[in-house]
């Protein structure tokens, strides 16, 4: 009973460890050849359900060397618009967004869970 107790107290634990400030968004390319300079667009309401935010304006994408990634709000404020410079034939791509204003202890012992997928 001791056992089943404490999995249910680590499982409870982790789960409120989990990060509300970032969305993955891992991008695939299962085309046989190398596409560049892709347009990718990401639905806002699928982030804002991932994210602890009220407003698209606090957001910033980060690209897999966490570098800031300019971005648009397009199609009547719906999507998430930027360019993926490159993806290799038959690889992925590993984006973030985040909330702008984010302290070290927000994430810290915080687990990324959400992802967004998105295919070429």
């Amino acid at each position: 009973m001791k056992k089943i107790v404490t999995l249910a107290f680590l499982t409870i634990l982790l789960a409120a460890c989990a990060n509300q400030n970032t969305v993955n968004i891992l991008i695939s390319n299962t085309n046989d050849h190398d596409t560049t300079n892709v347009v990718v667009h990401v639905p806002i309401e699928k982030v804002i359900t991932h994210i602890n935010t009220s407003s698209v304006d606090s957001l910033i994408i980060l690209n897999e060397k966490n570098q800031r990634v300019d971005f648009l709000i397009t199609h009547g404020n719906q999507d998430i618009e930027f360019i993926v410079p490159i993806v290799k034939a038959r690889s992925q791509k590993n984006y973030s967004i985040n909330t702008a204003h984010t302290e070290l202890g927000d994430n810290i012992f915080s687990f990324r869970t959400a992802s967004i997928t998105v295919n070429l």
